[in-house]
């Protein structure tokens, strides 16, 4: 069955993209926002604006549109999806189809665990998209990738990948586990050893011990990986020489804004997740006990642990 209409929850950088893809694909009536409060009275007053372009947004609460969609978009921060769920509940049937854009490795199976695996289906960004304010750019370089866990072609991902290709640069994968094994492997370094630096891209276009820092968490998920049987290997970190070489040198990781404007960060995804996954499995990850503490402590004090 074709996607005909789409509810969004969470307008960041990844999902901004997914927003301007579906309403390309779709027009403005059939794409949903799902926020409540401030929030939503802040989109209905300034939309966004995506590549240059300005949108009025269709922001409604959850379950407000009565009519439940096809396809559920979910692209918050990773500390916010238990938050959420209870909405996603409110917006979505047993028709609906889940699709989450969140970093990480769990945000499918919390789904999956909530509303059932036969909902979700997998998919990763690697889309390099922007945010400021209510402004998003992005280029047509990346892509997003969707499939099935099992890596069968099915025909909601059939479905997703026609929704998406036709504004954006979509592939369907045949192993989607394992690329987004490798989105997480590059995001578990790069926003780390960027946010430690509080730096922008050209630390590791200019630096190489930036670069050698970088490597060093790859290599231990790289372990990790290997642990648990999934096929991330010593060479999906050798293939990412020269990756970012076309990346604006004063672009800067999400992490490290984060830090600079004194926000929660993500580390529990991107370092916290992988040391549980490795006392689970017996593998000893101390870089990524290093930076998360690191971390951790610059998240702590921009709370106020250190206020008198």
């Amino acid at each position: 069955m074709a996607i005909r209409t789409v509810s969004i929850i969470g307008l960041g950088a990844e999902g901004s993209v997914a927003y301007y893809a579906a309403r390309r694909s779709l027009g403005a009536d059939r794409v949903r926002v799902i926020a409540t409060g401030e929030r939503a009275e802040r989109l209905k007053r300034d939309g966004m604006v995506i590549n240059g372009e300005s949108y009025e947004l269709n922001v409604v609460a959850p379950g407000e549109g009565r009519i439940a969609p096809d396809l559920l978009i979910v692209a918050v921060k990773s500390y916010q999806l238990q938050g959420i769920l209870d909405d996603i509940a409110r917006e979505i049937d047993d028709h609906t189809t889940l699709m989450s854009l969140i970093n990480g490795l769990s945000s499918e199976e919390t789904l999956a665990r909530r509303f059932g695996a036969e909902h979700v289906v997998y998919s990763m960004s690697k889309i390099n998209a922007k945010k400021s304010g209510n402004h998003v750019d992005f280029k047509p370089v990346g892509q997003i990738a969707i499939g099935e866990k099992d890596g069968s072609v099915s025909g909601r991902v059939k479905d997703a990948h026609a929704l998406f290709a036709a504004a954006v640069p979509c592939a369907i994968s045949d192993d989607i586990y394992l690329e987004i094994w490798r989105k997480y492997m590059l995001n578990a370094a790069c926003n780390t050893v960027e946010a430690i630096f509080r730096g922008r891209h050209r630390w590791f276009q200019r630096i190489p011990e930036a670069r050698d820092a970088m490597e060093c968490v790859m290599r231990e998920i790289v372990a990790l990986a290997e642990a648990m049987g999934v096929g991330l290997t010593q060479r999906d970190i050798r293939d990412l020489d020269g990756f970012f070489d076309d990346y604006d040198p004063d672009g800067m990781r999400s992490m490290v804004q984060d830090v600079l404007h004194g926000n929660q960060t993500e580390i529990d995804m991107f370092m916290g997740e992988a040391l549980r996954m490795g006392r689970e499995y017996g593998v000893d990850l101390p870089v990524c006990r290093f930076v998360y503490d690191i971390i951790t402590s610059i998240d702590k004090a921009n709370a106020g642990a250190l206020d008198a």
